[in-house]
């Protein structure tokens, strides 16, 4: 049994039942037995029952944002973009169920050669506590659209709205079997990932434990997609609009708290302004208020998990001890509903060594570590300073300058005088620690199915050239 509590106020707001190992094998049996049927279901019919349970998701986005807000401590604001976000996966995905095709091949020779994509057929997600229902919807809706079926294990922090996402998908008429949510904690995603009835697996986490899911995958010959972690830059010039990069700099380390595999949270400014835009990154982090994220006036909400806030704590410190200098940071001022919460200061710090914790780690948290560049040149070269590849930040005025660091730099995502903004139209992951496959847009399609190359000979027999 897992306890769940909510990091609003530390209380417990339910009691979830863990799957044992039985249950794991069950599951197994049932999808391996289920995939057929399901993969000769016509794919229009598949779309269709996938837009179905879009619309039900929009019609429950309300409902679902207070649960999820209730279980993450993210802002209510931000989980109801989040709920409508999901809906639209599963639209999105509904549409393109019919849509894949294969290739027409004009070989040499008297061939009618093609191909033809297939689904794997178990397929197993695996998704963090950070955004619970998002990434279930971006773990389900393209499997089963193309003909796989779906195992989904939620961390087991927060699995109450893939519990929901669960009775959503059953309310519009998915079968029995095509998708199902096994609760639990690691033991229970080991025997998913190790078990050979598993023929795909795409997992959301971090470097350390993507390493061991891929390599237990690839011990029975499963594919795998990692999505990981990431210690993301972002690059201010001097001829940036400061107040467009104050807001990116700002929502891109303290949006969520912090608990994001894109957190911005390298931040390098160009040496000409590096003063000013401390100073307003300075104002802006006393004005922040941390508390409720139900409360529409709250910016920053709580940490997920008490000991993911005990963490956030501790690099704090480690970055005083390496000598770093706190040049921005919020009070904080709960009231006495929220006083045992998991709530941390958001802070930033500058003068940090180049081996700190605080510049090399991903914390998830609202920690930043500031430093400066000179030029193009040396901006790049810090970027690059990471074994993680995830994304980036550009905040430039030239356009010119904007394609250049884009081609440059080498991670998975880069955001031009924006950042942090996503669309399932658009391919997702990184390189390097953060890992490898594309989940979203058009990359699904070569992620949630393979290639099979058919040859059909318009002149029976084999060729004069290949007989002895």
């Amino acid at each position: 049994m897992s306890t769940i509590y909510t990091p609003i106020t530390g209380e417990v707001i339910a009691e979830i039942p863990d799957a044992s190992l039985l249950d794991v094998d069950a599951a197994l049996d049932l999808a391996t037995k289920t995939f057929e049927s399901w993969r000769n279901l016509s794919a229009s019919e598949r779309g269709r029952i996938l837009i179905k349970v879009g619309q039900i998701m929009r019609d429950r986005a309300d409902e679902i944002a207070e649960i999820e807000t209730l279980n993450t401590g993210k802002r209510l604001a931000d989980t109801k973009r989040e709920a409508i976000r999901a809906a639209e996966c599963f639209e999105y995905y509904g549409g393109y169920a019919d849509k894949i095709t294969g290739t027409v091949v004009t070989v040499p020779g008297e061939f009618h050669a093609y191909t033809e994509r297939e689904p794997y057929g178990v397929v197993v997600g695996i998704i963090p506590w950070n955004v619970p229902y998002f990434f279930a919807a971006k773990k389900i809706a393209p499997a089963i659209a193309f003909g796989n079926v779906s195992i989904l294990k939620p961390a087991a922090e927060t699995p109450l709205s893939a519990l929901k996402l669960k009775d959503i998908l059953v309310q519009a008429g998915v079968p029995s079997g095509v998708v199902q949510i096994i609760t639990g904690g690691p033991e229970i995603g080991k025997k998913l990932v190790s078990d050979p009835r598993t023929k795909l697996v795409v997992f959301t986490g971090s470097d350390k434990s993507g390493a061991a899911v891929g390599s237990a995958a690839a011990a029975h010959f499963a594919p795998s997609a990692l999505e990981l972690g990431g210690k993301s830059a972002q690059l201010v010039f001097a001829d940036a609009d400061l107040n467009a990069a104050l807001d990116g700099v700002v929502e891109g380390i303290t949006g969520s708290c912090g608990q994001m595999c894109i957190a911005g949270s390298r931040l390098y400014i160009q040496e000409s302004i590096a003063e000013e835009f401390i100073a307003l990154l300075k104002e802006r982090f006393a004005n922040l208020t941390v508390g409720d994220p139900r409360d529409a006036a709250t910016n920053v909400g709580p940490q997920v998990t008490k000991l993911q806030a005990e963490k956030t704590r501790q690099f704090i410190e480690r970055a005083i001890s390496d000598g770093g200098k706190l040049v921005a940071s919020t009070p904080i001022n709960l009231n006495q509903n929220v006083a045992n919460g998991f709530y941390v200061q958001p802070s930033a710090f500058t003068d940090l060594p180049a081996n700190s914790a605080i510049l090399n780690e991903e914390i998830f948290g609202p920690v930043l570590a500031i430093a400066t560049f000179t030029d193009e040149a040396d901006a790049i070269a810090k970027a690059h300073d990471s074994l993680f590849g995830l994304a980036a930040g550009v905040w430039t005025t030239d356009s010119s300058r904007a394609h250049r660091l884009a081609s440059e730099l080498r991670v998975g995502n880069i955001w031009v005088n924006t950042y942090r903004i996503l669309s399932d139209l658009m391919p997702f992951g990184g390189v390097g620690h953060s890992g490898y496959g594309r989940e979203g847009g058009t990359d699904a399609v070569n992620l949630y199915t393979w290639t099979k190359s058919i040859w059909v000979s318009k002149s029976p027999g084999v060729p004069a050239s290949y007989r002895k």
